[in-house]
């Protein structure tokens, strides 16, 4: 009998203690799965940004006399670089500096966006003399 009550509180002293670690710990875990998500928005907000500037450019190369206007969402700790064939794309993700470059068959005017706060713009990307303007207004 001694030994059956033994069993049964150390039982219940190991509960006691669980719940004691994982009320404590609760916190953590929470922040831990917030801060995934922003990740995970970050993401979408980038590839949505490169999806929308890489369509535009790709109308104005199949419609050199038009003009494309369009409202886009300009993501935090993003770096643009328009330069001669290529688009690069320089933004942060945990830290660590992540690129895409696009290449296209015509050459952009140089443009270099550093810094831009995270905000709405307008997009106007266009045709001059055989160049491509892209300009964040």
């Amino acid at each position: 009998m001694t030994n059956l009550l033994e069993k049964a509180l150390l039982t219940g002293f190991g509960i006691f203690v669980l719940t004691i670690f994982l009320s404590m710990i609760n916190p953590f875990i929470t922040q831990i799965s917030e801060f995934n998500g922003t990740i995970e928005n970050d993401i979408i907000a980038y590839e949505d940004f490169i999806n929308e500037v890489d369509l535009a450019v790709k109308f104005i190369i199949k419609n050199p006399g038009a003009n494309y206007l369009s409202e886009i969402n300009y993501p935090k700790n993003l770096n643009v670089t328009f330069s001669d064939f290529y688009v690069k794309y320089d933004f942060l993700i945990e830290n660590k500096l992540n690129y895409k470059i696009y290449e296209y068959n015509k050459p952009f005017i140089n443009h270099f966006y550093r810094n831009l706060p995270s905000t709405t713009f307008i997009l106007n990307v266009s045709c001059f003399q055989n160049f491509i303007a892209v300009i964040f207004n």
